[in-house]
């Protein structure tokens, strides 16, 4: 989204669409506005206090516009959440159903993406995998589950790598994901464990190498994978403040999501890994992931 005008016509459209509020919808009076920040996975007052100023200038206001927008049109819960707040914030899915039928309706299934912008990319998939199984939880960042509880339990919080029980949360989310894998559900991952960006000021955007984890949450389940991709990438803003320190980076996060309104996007669901490409996965799961990576981005350039 971008400039005043585009915040204007999604809030007014979630408005014109809102009719009565639905029975079960979320109710923001509970929700903390306060909890809307990339600031509170850090300990250092300064740094909390510079990401929250950045914030509320670069996209945070723009943010609670369109929960308020979104509150006024019946907020609905659990999974019929995640298309409602993408509607209110612009953002239509164009990926083919039959692409979406790539994902197995039963047993374990890994879904591994690259990772290009953010809390929409988590939201995107939300609505994307549902609309094929519901059992299914997404590893990502904590921002909304304060908002709703059952849109939250599709969810499972990952650390940022700065925060001091980051490794004790680490050993949690992995158990987590397991014992679902275990249960036959699905689990979607972005390997990288954080959001492209260059190496330089002006550089291309790269996709972070993927971590071994996944390697062995896939083995250890013996889990489908499923491959999608996701086009597009930051703003420059984000990758120069990315170069220039990781608090900068935080603070422009949200930004990014406002920048990311008003677009559709259309991510690529590839066919299943099939056994023969998995053969490398018991022999060098480091490099199996490093093909996995390449196979994925590929998926962009049909």
């Amino acid at each position: 989204m971008r400039g005043g005008t585009g915040t204007d016509h999604v809030a007014d459209k979630a408005q014109d669409q809102s009719g009565e509020a639905q029975p079960g919808s979320v109710n923001f009076t509970k929700y903390d506005r306060r909890s809307l920040t990339y600031a509170n996975s850090f300990d250092s007052p300064a740094t909390a206090f510079t990401i929250r100023a950045i914030e509320w200038v670069t996209g945070k206001l723009t943010i609670i516009k369109m929960i308020k927008a979104f509150e006024k049109r019946g907020a609905p819960t659990g999974q019929p959440f995640w298309r409602a707040a993408l509607d209110t914030m612009g953002i239509p899915l164009l990926t083919s159903q039959e692409q979406i039928d790539n994902i197995p309706e039963t047993g374990p299934v890994v879904v591994v993406a690259n990772h290009p912008h953010g809390l929409v990319d988590g939201m995107i998939l939300a609505d994307l995998i549902g609309r094929r199984r519901t059992d299914y939880k997404i590893l990502t960042r904590a921002l909304l589950t304060g908002i709703d509880e059952v849109a939250a339990s599709y969810m499972i919080s990952v650390p940022f790598p700065h925060e001091p029980d980051a490794q004790r949360k680490s050993v949690e989310m992995r158990a987590k994901a397991m014992a679902h894998l275990k249960e036959g559900g699905a689990i979607s991952v972005f390997p990288s464990g954080v959001v492209a960006s260059s190496d330089s000021l002006f550089g291309p955007v790269k996709e972070r190498e993927w971590n071994v984890f996944t390697a062995q949450m896939i083995r250890r389940s013996g889990a489908t994978v499923v491959p999608i991709y996701f086009p597009g990438a930051n703003s420059r803003a984000y990758q120069m403040a990315n170069c220039i320190s990781a608090t900068l980076r935080q603070s422009l996060l949200l930004h990014e999501v406002v920048r990311g309104c008003n677009h559709p996007q259309k991510p690529v669901v590839g066919k299943p890994i099939t056994p023969e490409q998995m053969e490398l996965l018991d022999k060098d799961p480091r490099g199996f992931m490093a093909w996995l990576r390449e196979h994925t981005l590929s998926l962009g350039e049909g």
